[in-house]
């Protein structure tokens, strides 16, 4: 008799140890109910899906496991999302089956799984465990038995001089002990401009990726390998051709089955040009803080001392600076600004230069020396502070560091924190940027600092657009987040989530000041009526919403009115947060099964690349289908037009759905190598892909 598999994440236990393993992103097993030691359980397909519209990314990942252990185990998956990223659907594959979770409040999921977990049967819960890390558990796993599960999220993504950047977590996946027998990521990215560039800057020159353009404004990328081992991150990057300044709106106008309100959301971009002259820059005080702790020795300390000779580069004759280092204690380049004159410059190389990498981190002292500093309000004061841990020396409480900085911040000082790596106090950077007029950027193990120091600096020094209102001619919009418009830079942008009745098209209006002469830009946009569009607009407004009560518990103490507010938004909108939990229980007849995937039901037939290809031997198609009565064929024919061989015919349901195809003929002959059409057919609508075969 087979033994249900039980899935949660909510075992303290595990927490202390896979903290010890120093790794994220694997499944970590142990013999069941056994104190001994984690092994790393073996990632056996890993299939992605992923849709971008403009710059919201909506992701499906479905996984599976295997044990190929001899006994019973236990495991607990730890996984990261993307910064920002929200999940919004988890599913579970137990006995053929595929079931739904669905949130519910955090204590009553945990009570749910505790009651049914004594008699082992099969709940699942899920949870966050902070800074956009989550863990899954699961107990009992058979031996030589298989674990699958899905998980769906959506984010909004980075851009930065024109740049929209998509990273896939690919080298988490890299601590399987065994290769993955295959890998594939899918992506549908649209516009509704015009794509300027479309590259991978990770995986660019591989021929296991594939970017085909099916329009100017539709492109299909594909990724795909086996007996794979990932060793990097994927990453995309694409352009958009706009010029000026640029304002774009995505909407979604909720279905009577939606449980969102009545009222529309909209998802607002304002976008500066990519460049600026010398007249827009204006006189700067500017001072380089960077942490030189015993943790930046080796290739970070030499990537910082990169980075400052281009903040150096960067210097106009008109400027002042002053760079300070910190350690245990606070080192300065000059006591106070100096004006950014050659030898200046030149002596400041020469300080970079001869600094190592020493001590503990004192990041209290470091924000005091430097804000301390002989700022003015003729000219654009900024401090860019750069750190890769946490307080460890001095003043360590963060509260109190963050107290300290806005209460010494008399000059109205925009702070620009930078994280470097995994290990760092995301909450201390976050708040020290948003409390002072500045965003944090957080750069990851893998990346250069020296390159985005480069780019991030040239931004955040350079303030394009200031003292922002923004009118929205007649639409009656309520709930926006954020309201007060930050100031917006060259290479920047910023962003607005908002609610509206009475939709259609609107002028809007933006007014500020740039280089200190007022101006005013407008633009007509189309603020949807008809039931529909990107539902994940909604859900990241919703997203914006819980930030903000989420802040406010952080600062008045978890009062019922507040954490109520964030569960209702969480059960609505079908969001995971620190008061929720997603929860499935397959013996439960209530629980529903083979769900569609709203975010990614595809408006269109939709017939993803073939992985491998070329191929030898086998390879798989992916494709997804639209609600709808039609049958639908998917077939396989030679340049000729011949039918080679059916794959898949009749009335299939909507969603994904995956098929191989061995390199065979109707007769279960083998086909000639060579090149052949994959065509996907659903009443009158047809969609081709072309597939290589090799011998």
């Amino acid at each position: 008799m087979k033994v249900p598999a039980t899935l949660t994440f909510c075992l303290a236990v595990f927490l202390a140890s896979v903290a010890e393993l120093h790794a994220i992103g694997a499944l970590y097993i142990r013999p069941l109910n056994s104190q001994q030691s984690y092994s790393l359980m073996s990632i056996k397909t890993f299939d992605a899906t992923v849709s971008i519209q403009d710059q919201i990314a909506v992701t499906h990942i479905d996984q599976k496991f295997f044990n190929k252990s001899t006994s019973r185990v236990e495991s607990t998956f730890i996984f990261p999302l993307p910064e920002g990223a929200v999940i919004t659907e988890l599913f579970y594959w137990f006995n053929g089956k595929r079931y739904v979770a669905s949130l519910r409040e955090k204590q009553e999921a945990q009570k749910a799984y505790n009651d049914k977990i004594r008699q082992l049967i099969d709940p699942a819960l899920l949870q966050s465990i902070g800074d956009n890390v989550f863990k899954l558990n699961i107990a009992p796993i058979e031996p030589n038995s298989e674990v699958r599960f899905e998980i769906t999220y959506a984010e909004l993504l980075p851009y930065q001089f024109g740049a929209v950047d998509y990273r896939f977590l690919l080298n988490t996946t890299g601590l399987s002990p065994d290769p993955l027998e295959r890998v594939s990521v899918s992506v549908d990215a649209t516009t509704s401009k015009t794509f300027k560039s479309f590259t991978s800057p990770s995986h660019g020159a591989t021929p296991a990726l594939g970017i085909n353009a099916e329009s100017p404004s539709h492109y299909r990328i594909t990724f795909g390998d086996e007996q794979f081992i990932p060793d990097r991150d994927l990453r995309l990057t694409f352009e958009t051709r706009r010029t000026g300044v640029d304002m774009t709106v995505q909407t979604y106008v909720p279905t009577p089955a939606d449980s969102f309100g009545v009222e529309s959301f909209y998802a607002l971009w304002i976008t500066p040009p990519d460049s600026a002259t010398e007249a827009d820059i204006p006189p700067r005080n500017i001072v380089f803080t960077a942490d030189v702790s015993s943790s930046m020795e080796g290739k970070r300390i030499a990537q910082l001392k990169e980075a400052i000779g281009y903040f150096l580069n960067d210097l106009t004759e008109q400027d002042r600076f002053n760079i300070v280092l910190f350690s245990t204690d606070a080192v300065v380049f000059q006591p106070g600004l100096v004006d950014a004159t050659p030898k200046a410059v030149a002596d400041a190389r020469a300080f970079v230069n001869s600094i190592g990498a020493v001590g503990l981190t004192n990041i209290d002292d470091a924000l005091r020396r430097s804000l301390a500093m002989n700022f003015d309000t003729t000219r654009s004061n900024i401090l860019i502070f750069m750190t890769d841990g946490y307080p460890t020396w001095g003043q360590v409480k963060i509260s109190d560091i963050l107290d300290s900085a806005t209460a010494r911040n008399a000059g109205r000082v925009r702070i620009f924190p930078f994280g470097i790596g995994e290990d760092i106090s995301a909450a201390l950077l976050n708040d020290l940027g948003a409390r002072n007029g500045g965003y944090t950027t957080f750069i990851r193990s893998d990346d250069s600092i020296a390159a985005v120091i480069e780019n991030y600096f040239r931004r955040v020094s350079l303030p394009a657009l200031s003292g922002l209102k923004l009118d929205y001619g007649g639409l009656n919009s309520s709930e926006q987040y954020y309201r007060q418009l930050s100031d917006l830079f060259w290479g920047g942008q910023i962003l607005q989530f908002g609610r509206y009745t009475s939709g259609g098209e609107h002028t809007l209006t933006l007014t500020g000041t740039r280089a200190a002469t007022p101006f005013a830009l407008s633009t007509t946009a189309q603020f949807g009526t008809e039931q529909g569009g990107n539902r994940a607009v909604a859900r990241l407004w919703a997203k914006r919403k819980i930030d903000v009560l989420l802040a406010q518990i952080k600062s008045t103490g978890e009062q019922k009115e507040l954490v109520d507010a964030v569960i209702d938004l969480s059960i609505r909108f079908g969001i995971l947060t620190p008061y929720t939990a997603f929860y499935v229980d397959p013996t439960d007849p209530n629980t529903p099964t083979d769900a569609p995937d709203d975010l990614l039901a595809p408006l269109k037939l939709t017939l993803f690349a073939n992985y491998p290809n070329p191929f030898v031997g086998s390879t798989t198609i992916r494709f997804a289908l639209p609600a709808t009565q039609a049958t639908a064929r998917l077939a396989v024919y030679d340049v000729a037009g011949r039918l080679v061989k059916v794959l898949a015919e009749g009335m299939l349901p909507a969603g994904l759905h995956e098929v191989r195809w061995d390199g065979t003929d109707a007769a279960g002959n083998p086909a000639p190598a060579g090149t052949y059409l994959c065509r996907l057919e659903q009443g009158e609508r047809q969609v081709t892909q072309t597939i290589i075969m090799q011998r």
